[in-house]
């Protein structure tokens, strides 16, 4: 069975990604408004109608701004750990679920695997794709379920040398290249090396406007990684839609 994954956002300026599959149909994240993200899925040819559920990965806004909105909107339920909700404070149609748990929502098999960053945080996996970002490093879960994976879609933040000269403030740059900020192009990279040459793509997202460059990063990942599929996802527009 087919599914569709359309990136309609990927950066700190707002993420936010469409799961189709048969009948079913999710909304991971929401970090833009409700306006840019229906006008965005139009320009890939989908849509918010027939949603089942939002899932959110944390409470940062580039991935919140707009969850509870179209929560309410679409009559949906919206789920996340009861740690990001204590942030957030939403009281209707929410559902929690655990980090490491595994939920269903009906055709769609999903597993909360955590990341390390500065407030409570996970990725997804959701059948055979995988969705990891805002993580300083790479969490042993994340080393074991990318295996089972055939597509994924990892941070990669930042090019170090850009960060180490850029200007950032100290505190800014410590924090980023903390085990609970963000990946680095050769720390994403790496990762898909060692664990995860199998997968059918890899789509490197959550790119830094000032510390890193799309030709940067695919540079880099395409000097480490061998044969394995990559695509940069944009921080300005929709980035297109993937089946598995």
């Amino acid at each position: 069975m087919v599914m569709n994954i359309s990136v309609i956002a990927s950066g700190s300026n707002g993420n936010s990604c469409l799961i189709e599959e048969k009948d079913t149909s999710i909304l991971v994240d929401a970090g833009k408004s409700l306006k840019e993200i229906n006008y965005r899925l139009k320009k890939l040819g989908k849509s918010l109608e027939n949603l089942d559920a939002v899932l959110l990965t944390h409470a940062h806004t580039d991935h919140s701004m707009s969850v509870d909105l179209i929560s309410r909107r679409y009559n949906v339920p919206l789920y996340m750990t009861r740690k990001t909700n204590t942030q957030l404070l939403f009281n209707e149609n929410v559902k929690f679920y655990s980090i490491n748990s595994t939920f269903k929502i009906k055709n769609l098999n999903i597993k909360a695997i955590e990341t390390s960053h500065d407030v409570p945080s996970c990725g997804f996996v959701i059948n055979k794709f995988g969705i990891f970002t805002d993580t300083g490093i790479i969490t042993r879960n994340m080393k074991y379920i990318v295996k089972n994976l055939k597509g994924i879609l990892l941070e990669s933040n930042h090019d170090i040398d850009m960060l180490i000269k850029g200007n950032y403030p100290y505190y800014l740059k410590q924090r980023i290249f903390s085990d609970i900020g963000h990946l680095s192009n050769v720390h994403a990279s790496t990762f898909i090396k060692e664990k995860g040459k199998h997968l059918d793509f890899v789509l490197l997202g959550h790119l830094s406007a000032n510390n890193n460059k799309p030709s940067i990063a695919k540079n880099t990942f395409e000097s480490i990684v061998k044969k394995t599929n990559c695509y940069i996802l944009s921080r300005e527009k929709q980035s297109g839609v993937w089946e598995i």
